[in-house]
């Protein structure tokens, strides 16, 4: 049985930062509590992106001493929130390819793990440029090669959840379907984080769930809907993945579980987003 842990979205700030009402390092912090008392025997843990707020060097310098705490093998992934150059800079041992991009894959039990970097230095949504694509064909080539299962984690959700982040989650996500398809290889699984809100679904007939992460979560919003939409204190989760054979599970660890709303003055964009285009999308 292999048993993974994946947190995403930290979002962490310089030590003792608080925004939005959330301290974020505080909630890491008992993010790892958790999973120290009861998954300590986890086969590998992966941080989906988004690891600092606003790519603070002071930010990427907490998260690295902060997640010596863990003992299991560890992989960190980037998302819109981080800055490539900035981590690297501030960080151990980084998951690096050829070209330089923050993913890899780790082979543990009949299947690989494959970390796929969406991050795009300018961009909020997700991209995928030849040389990523060109790398995961790679990937996928070998693990069919050795008669494995693949289990993708990316920052950016590919699928829709017809909620307003879809137009900033993967861009073009159907060449990324291309390449999966191509390869043939079985993927029970599909990983993202971005979203702040937790979902289960399919995408292209790939099984493909979001986890909500460590700072805010939102609740959904479906086009017709106005107003505001709502943001919540919790919960913060992290998902343990759990494959046995053909089986695979995701579990939704929760590790903050007020679910207080927060005042909608802090998400002023979120308001009316089916309306009009955020100045960030502009």
């Amino acid at each position: 049985m292999t048993k993974i842990i994946v947190l995403s979205d930290l979002h962490l700030g310089a030590p003792g930062t608080v925004k939005f009402g959330l301290d974020t390092q505080e909630r890491l912090a008992k993010a790892f509590d958790e999973i120290n008392r009861l998954y300590a025997d986890a086969d590998l843990c992966v941080f989906a992106g988004d690891i600092a707020d606003e790519a603070d060097p002071e930010a990427y310098r907490l998260f690295e001493q902060m997640r010596t705490r863990l003992a299991m093998p560890q992989y960190v992934m980037l998302g819109n929130h981080d800055d490539r150059q900035v981590y690297l800079d501030n960080c151990t041992a980084p998951m690096l390819d050829a070209n330089g991009f923050v993913q890899g894959s780790h082979e543990v039990g009949d299947m690989q793990v494959v970390m796929l970097d969406s991050s795009e230095p300018g961009h909020v949504e997700g991209i995928l440029c030849p040389a990523r694509l060109g790398w995961l064909a790679e990937q996928l080539a070998q693990a069919n090669g050795k008669n494995q299962k693949v289990i993708l984690i990316v920052h950016h959700n590919p699928q829709k959840l017809h909620m307003p982040v879809d137009r900033y989650s993967l861009a073009e996500p159907e060449k990324l379907m291309a390449v999966l398809k191509e390869s043939g290889v079985p993927i029970p699984l599909i990983i993202a984080g971005h979203c702040h809100i937790t979902t289960a679904g399919s995408w292209g007939g790939y099984p493909a769930v979001t986890i909500s992460g460590n700072q805010h979560r939102v609740a959904p919003f479906f086009p017709g809907m106005t107003g505001q939409q709502a943001c919540y204190e919790g919960s913060a989760q992290f998902g343990i993945v759990i494959c046995d054979g053909d089986d695979c599970t995701v579990h939704f660890h929760g590790y903050v579980d007020r679910n207080i709303e927060l005042p909608a003055a802090m998400f002023p964009w979120k308001k009316d987003q089916w309306q009009y285009i955020p100045a960030f999308l502009r």
